[in-house]
């Protein structure tokens, strides 16, 4: 624990740190003395949540209620945590939906905020916090990513697109942030029993999904060792079987998949109006 808070204290950030994954992070940073910032737009689940760590672990918790995909996100953050020293940053926030490319539910707007939250906003805070890190020489970055962002991933094109910014982006600065002490890992999650998978209970085979506390578990380990962690033991079998087929074949078989477990059937692209 000394040895934790020693290079990832006094203070961690997790954005989207209120629920699921995000909130398993924040029970296992808290349980090891490290004091949190928690980025979220949860409303009074976000401060519930602070209170119960607060309480539970005997750590400063800081709540802050805030939109990731906001204009203004790095001068509402910088307002709100000054000149705390934070050593860990986790982004765990995301915006995601399935379907086709052109979907009659969403429109431009939706996907110009998924942008906005899994790219802008993880690169805005791993650029104001990696600054301070490797300044100090000490550090650590946790990009939350999932097994989508491994490759092109149809019916969830654009957030398959976003993720794999995230991925690339921490395999990168893993090696060059390496040299000042500090840590990166990307993390592609396969599916999980979280607020996230909520729309998923159709699916009865329930041995693929990995529980949040058992991800954040297998990526602190992961963290300062590897540059990437495809999380969930089947997840990791199932990527390497993969990655034996050629890419057309694979992603076909991913198109199949997702029509049969989230779409019931092969979706018309809805070509009329915005």
């Amino acid at each position: 624990m000394a040895d934790f808070a020693q290079q990832y204290g006094p203070y961690a950030v997790v954005a989207g740190g209120a629920q699921g994954i995000g909130a398993a992070y924040a029970q296992y940073i808290a349980a090891r003395g490290v004091n949190l910032v928690l980025l979220d737009n949860a409303g009074d689940a976000l401060e519930q949540f602070s209170a119960a760590l607060r309480k539970q672990h005997s750590v400063k918790c800081i709540a802050i209620e805030l939109d990731l995909g906001s204009e203004n996100l790095l001068q509402v953050l910088s307002n709100a945590v000054g000149s705390l020293e934070v050593g860990l940053l986790v982004y765990n926030a995301g915006l995601a939906d399935v379907g086709p490319f052109f979907k009659k539910e969403t429109g431009l707007d939706f996907e110009l905020k998924k942008i906005a939250v899994n790219v802008s906003g993880v690169f805005l805070l791993t650029h104001y916090f990696a600054k301070r890190m490797l300044a100090r020489r000490r550090g650590g970055i946790v990009l939350m990513s999932s097994g989508a962002g491994l490759i092109g991933s149809p019916y969830y094109a654009h957030y398959s697109a976003t993720k794999a910014y995230n991925i690339a982006l921490g395999q990168a600065l893993w090696a060059e942030f390496k040299p000042y002490n500090v840590d990166v890992l990307a993390v592609a999650a396969g599916m999980t029993l979280s607020t996230a998978s909520a729309g998923f209970e159709h699916i009865e085979d329930r041995s693929q999904f990995q529980t949040p506390e058992a991800l954040v578990e297998e990526a602190m380990q992961a963290l300062g060792k590897q540059p990437l962690l495809v999380a969930g033991e089947q997840h990791r079998k199932n990527h390497e079987l993969s990655r034996q087929l050629p890419p057309e074949q694979l992603i076909e078989l991913m198109a199949q998949h997702a029509i049969e477990n989230f779409l019931q059937q092969a979706p018309e692209q809805a070509l009329d109006g915005d």
